[in-house]
């Protein structure tokens, strides 16, 4: 449908070609969601006959306007209750308004200019954009064919022994809940009472799915047959688990890359006090090269810039990627900071820092401006761990918030040279690895 969804393209694709397998079963679909299964089922199979379940308020509202059900709203949000004249009107208008309402949420803060301007074009434009919308629902439900939608505890929706099981289970307790928790607040429904999908109470609905056919998306390996599995840099790798007689099929991404030629600074070099530092502008299959090198295959390459290689000397050492807020809903006047690593060095222990202490330059500062047209203050970035503190980040930037997992980190750009950083870093930080 294209709002929202976990399965990915590759996974989409292996059960496009399969799905034929289940054409005169009976499908029951947990955990919904997006409607993925249902779309393709659909298409794929006119004699199937789907059933879906979910619990949360984004599926259930499409659910029963896909199985042609009334469903009752009422926004409920002093600030939104405006919206209710087009909640009144049912399916698709109110699923339509549901739809804006979510993404309208996102900057009901509007702790900065930028969702500033955005809640209040979501004000102006409401009527055209739910007339898109609208439109877009329309296309989508076209495409999709369900006999039934319930909103039954998964738990309790397993087993279904007179056909095939089918879901791709929440993988982290209440994560659903935290993705809608704000729309749910805002909208009075006839909510549906369900227990948190806990780790053992995973487990046991999972086991409950087993008990006749099958098809099981899982992030874990487990002992079952195993007709599908996708490696993707920076996740879990997901696996196809069936009962049914798919063929087996293997994924990878790959990366794009592009081999340069610059000397690198090598683990036992020394960089001269007189060493100036330059910063080049490189595109982003010059910085997977590096990635690919350096950095963990876990790690997904994803998409960000500008991106720059950073020189001490002639030799390159380090290598940042920023992405403008602009399209993560940020403060105008900073910049994230996705990606910040350095060549293995035996010879400094805190040549990151070095790194960190070029990206708030003067010189980078003025490069980031004239490219995104905009004045920038301070960078952001992200540590993803369970440490209290990041030793890369610790001194250089500050530690602006803690969560499950990962730590924020901020630099204020300063008024210095990248001439004048090799002399400070060497002050501050140049302590030695032992030999």
């Amino acid at each position: 449908m294209g709002f929202i969804g976990a399965i990915n393209d590759k996974l989409r694709a292996y059960f496009w070609t399969h799905a034929g397998l289940l054409d005169g079963r009976r499908c029951y679909i947990g955990c919904s969601g997006n409607f993925t299964i249902e779309q393709i089922l659909s298409r794929r199979c006119p004699a199937a006959e789907i059933h879906s379940n979910d619990v949360s308020i984004y599926s259930s509202a499409l659910g029963h306007m896909l199985a042609g059900h009334s469903f009752r709203m009422e926004i409920i949000n002093p600030e939104l209750a405006w919206a209710n004249c087009y909640i009144g009107q049912g399916a698709p208008q109110g699923v339509a308004t549901l739809l804006l309402l979510l993404e309208m949420l996102k900057y009901e803060k509007r702790g900065n200019p930028f969702a500033e301007r955005m809640w209040q074009t979501y004000l102006v434009n409401f009527e055209a954009m739910l007339q898109k919308t609208v439109e877009r629902v329309l296309r989508a439900a076209g495409h999709i064919r369900i006999s039934a939608y319930t909103m039954t505890d998964v738990f309790d929706y397993y087993p279904r022994t007179d056909g095939v099981c089918i879901g791709f289970l929440p993988t982290y307790v209440g994560g659903y809940e935290k993705l809608f928790a704000r729309l749910d607040e805002s909208v009075d429904w006839d909510r549906p009472h369900y227990g948190m999908l806990t780790a053992e109470r995973r487990e046991e609905t999972v086991q409950r799915m087993l008990q006749d056919d099958y098809i099981l998306y899982d992030d874990c390996e487990r002992d079952l047959p195993c007709v599908a599995r996708v490696d993707l840099f920076g996740r879990k790798t997901v696996y196809i688990y069936s009962s049914l007689s798919f063929r087996s099929g293997i994924f990878r991404r790959t990366i794009n890359e592009k081999v340069p030629r610059f000397e690198i600074l090598m683990p036992e070099e020394e960089i001269p006090d007189t060493a100036e530092l330059r910063i080049l502008e490189a595109d982003l299959a010059t910085i997977n090269h590096y990635r690919n090198l350096y950095l963990s295959k876990k790690i997904q390459p994803g998409s960000g810039g500008p991106c720059f290689l950073v020189f001490a000397g002639d030799k390159v050492f380090g290598f940042l990627i920023f992405q403008a807020y602009s399209q993560k809903g940020g403060p105008a006047d900073e910049i994230y900071l996705l990606s910040d690593f350095v060549v293995p060095s035996s010879r400094y222990r805190r040549l990151a820092k070095l790194l960190l202490m070029a990206a708030c330059c003067r010189e980078v500062r003025q490069v980031l401006e004239e490219k995104q047209i905009r004045h920038y203050r301070s960078i952001l970035t992200t540590a993803f761990t369970h440490k209290p503190v990041s030793m890369k980040y610790r001194g250089v930037f500050e530690l602006v918030k803690r969560g499950e997992g990962f730590l924020n980190y901020r630099g204020e750009f300063a008024d210095i040279s990248l001439k004048e950083v090799v002399s400070l870093w060497k002050k501050k930080y140049e302590k030695r690895s032992p030999a």
